[in-house]
């Protein structure tokens, strides 16, 4: 008789199945709960400041590499640190979008804009970033000098930024660098300075003909040596500042100026174009007055300067034959006495960038303190003849003077704008002007001698016999730096 093995087995397989089914759908109770914990974890809601771990990347090499007929960069990398003890969301993106040549990996997602970027308490993310520019296509027309965007975190409606810069153009670039017994010819491709240019004592830096330089904002050419600027009136040395468009061409405070350190001397300064910085040419405190000037400026030219146009302290600065004009502070400014040789020069601001309250053209050997409370003296010597000193004010010359530290002091054949009573003691021959109109067109930077100008025929010779264009001038010469003719 044969025996029905169902009785036996229909139970156990029963049982497994159950058994089964229960993992299953203690599984899936499992699942529910950890998604129902994922969806329900809190993030930090509140006013919250994410820590970059810098502030600035620099792509501070010309990329030459090129991945089909594409110039790439090397990728670089920062990390942002979530500084709380509880988790946050932050949105992370390139400040210039789809259009910006630099572009963003963030932990694995690539974009111009990556959202919900989750970090844990008291974590970081890496943040990988690229650029792509072709620094062979030179011109203004192109790409910039320094192409410029920021990496954007918005954090509960925070913003912050990291800052992007790369090279642009094929050019020569200095990144606060250091130069030393150098001269620099190169008229096709212009230098650029970001930071600082700096020339040690005892170094010497000459530049030639025809050279451009452009500096980033706040960046300096720096000089404890010895800077000889070698440009003729055919071919200038031009400085201003990196931003090339339309609207920037003459904003005034985009860079900062040239700089020569007190232990600076024996500079030269020839046919410059210096324009759009916050002081264009500063003498700081020389060691010590000697018989060679710190330095020598000359055919040059400096505008739009947020602060000053020269400027010297307790320094020996001889200028000739130059234009310095339209300066938010001081077109010359001969501070804590020093020694002062200016001839055929026009000092002048009429204002329509600046508010001004000081007059354009000051000298001063006196220090004083917050109260007026003179603290200091020192000894001023001063030679200022056939120069243009004039403005919007009604007083555009300062004289701060202490008699009893003054050597030799002549202030003659000028035409100033002033109500003071310049006739007397060594300040002779000076024209007053009371508001005639003195140059060809100021507003466009035309210094050219208008034909009715008062400034004609009645300067001194003093063996400068050509102007700062070359032109020979007469036995009558004029006041200023051109000649009429």
């Amino acid at each position: 008789m044969s025996q029905n093995p169902l009785p036996v087995s229909l139970p156990l397989a029963f049982t497994f199945a159950s058994l089964m089914l229960r993992i299953l759908r203690n599984l899936l109770f499992i699942l529910v709960i950890f998604q129902s914990c994922r969806e329900e974890e809190s993030f930090f809601t509140g006013s919250v400041t994410l820590q970059p771990s810098i502030d600035t990347i620099f792509f501070d090499t010309v990329f030459t590499d090129f991945s089909p007929g594409v110039p790439l960069s090397v990728n670089k990398q920062f990390t942002i640190v979530n500084p709380l003890n509880q988790s946050v969301k932050t949105n992370i993106s390139v400040g210039g979008g789809k259009e910006s040549p630099f572009r963003i990996n963030v932990d694995g997602r690539v974009g111009p804009e990556v959202t919900d970027v989750e970090i844990l308490p008291g974590d970081s993310i890496y943040v990988f970033v690229e650029v792509s520019v072709d620094p062979i296509n030179n011109g203004p027309d192109y790409l910039p000098l320094i192409v410029r965007d920021s990496i954007v975190m918005s954090t509960n409606g925070n913003r912050q930024n990291v800052q992007l810069r790369a090279w642009g153009q094929d050019a020569h670039y200095y990144l606060n660098d250091t130069i030393c017994d150098m001269v620099l010819d190169d008229k096709l491709k212009p230098y650029v300075v970001h930071g600082y240019l700096y020339v040690p004592e005892n170094c010497v830096l000459t530049i030639k003909p025809g050279v451009r330089f452009y500096f980033a904002p706040r960046s300096w050419l720096y000089v404890e040596g010895t800077l000889k600027i070698e440009g003729t009136n055919a071919e200038p040395v031009w400085f201003e500042g990196d931003r090339l468009q339309p609207d920037f061409e003459e904003e005034a405070g985009q860079w900062g100026g040239i700089w020569f350190d007190y232990l600076s001397n024996n500079n030269t300064i020839t046919h410059a174009r210096i324009k759009n910085g916050t002081v264009g040419i500063y003498c700081d405190s020389s060691a010590s007055i000697g018989s060679v000037p710190n330095v020598i400026v000359q055919n040059t030219m400096v505008r739009n300067m947020s602060y000053d146009g020269l400027s010297g302290k307790s320094c020996y600065i001889r200028a000739i034959n130059s234009v310095f004009d339209n300066c938010g502070r001081y077109s010359f400014l001969g501070l804590w006495g020093g020694k002062y040789e200016l001839y055929h020069n026009d000092f002048i601001t009429y204002g329509y960038y600046f508010g001004r309250k000081d007059p354009t053209f000051v000298l001063n050997n006196i220090e004083t303190n917050e109260f007026g409370q003179v603290l200091r003296t020192f000894n001023i010597s001063a030679d200022v003849k056939n120069c243009i000193i004039d403005g919007n004010l009604k007083e555009e010359v300062g004289f701060g003077i202490d008699q009893n530290k003054v050597g030799s002091f002549t202030f003659d054949f000028n035409l100033c704008k002033t109500q003071q009573k310049l006739d007397q003691n060594n300040l002779k021959n000076v024209l007053i002007n009371s508001g005639d109109v003195i140059f060809v067109n100021y507003r466009k930077y035309d210094y050219h001698l208008d034909p009715a100008s008062p400034a004609i025929n009645i300067g001194a010779l003093i063996g400068i016999n050509t102007d700062l264009e070359g032109t020979t001038r007469d036995s009558k010469p004029d006041a200023g730096a051109f000649e009429f003719h």
